[in-house]
Parts: structure tokens; sequence; C-alpha cells
């Protein structure tokens, strides 16, 4: 019996994936005066929704298993972490100085990675690449 090949062809309307996660805000928000919610497209062009809070708002640390991401104030990813399962106050206190200091001006935490597995996943997708000249 013959096998059949399935050979994935574009859409003529899908984007190509960016070479970096990109900021990508939800329509249905977009009317808010108060930003809560945005999205974000990883490399590979998987979409994050993510709900938004202030870099010195101690809430956005509260959640266990979490993406989160700090995020600066021109719209780039500048670190990202996991939050853990128990959400280990002190080392996401200092992540959370020191991703201040380096720029960020809000945490993006996204809750919708089902397990570590998926998490990580979503870190590789959605943090910045190192410099591979540096």
């Amino acid at each position: 019996m013959a096998a059949l090949a399935y050979r994935f062809t574009p859409d003529l309307f899908d984007e190509p994936a960016p070479a970096t996660a990109q900021e990508m805000p939800l329509r249905s928000t977009a009317a808010l005066s108060e930003r809560r919610f945005t999205a974000w497209r990883g490399r590979s062009g998987r979409r994050y929704v993510a709900s938004v809070f202030p870099v010195e708002d101690s809430h956005a640390l509260s959640f266990t298993d979490a993406v989160l991401l700090a995020v600066t104030a021109e719209r780039q990813i500048v670190a990202a972490r996991d939050s853990g399962p128990f959400g280990v106050e002190a080392a996401l206190a200092r992540w959370q100085r020191s991703v201040a200091e380096a720029g960020a001006r809000e945490i993006h935490v996204h809750l919708l990675a089902e397990d570590g597995a998926s998490r990580r996943a979503a870190l590789l997708d959605l943090m910045p690449q190192a410099d591979a000249a540096g």
C-alpha cells in the first residue's frame, strides 16, 4: 500500500514567524482605557495571552506555575522565567528588582501553560535570544 505524504504549504495570508517575540495586543480590549491583557507571538508563531501588571506590583509574582515576562516601555521582553510551583517569594522579589533595574516597566503573566513542559516551551519561544557575537 502506498504511503500518502502531506506537505504543508503556507497560506497566502499567513505571516512568517518573527525572529524575536512580538507583542500583539488583543483587539477585543483595545478600547479599554486600562490595559489588563495582551498577547505575545513567539518565534514559533504561537500566541500567548498574558495579564499585564506594573513592574512594582507584587501581585504579579503571586501566581504559581506561570510564565513571567519582564517588558520594557519599548515593548521588548528583557527577561522571562517560570514562577515555579510554590512562588518562592525571595527569589521572585530579587528577579523583580533586577528586571526593574534592567529597564522593565511591566510584568506580563501567562497562566495558560498547563504543565512544566508547556511553560519551558513557552519560555524558549518568548525569551530574548543570547547574542551569538557577544
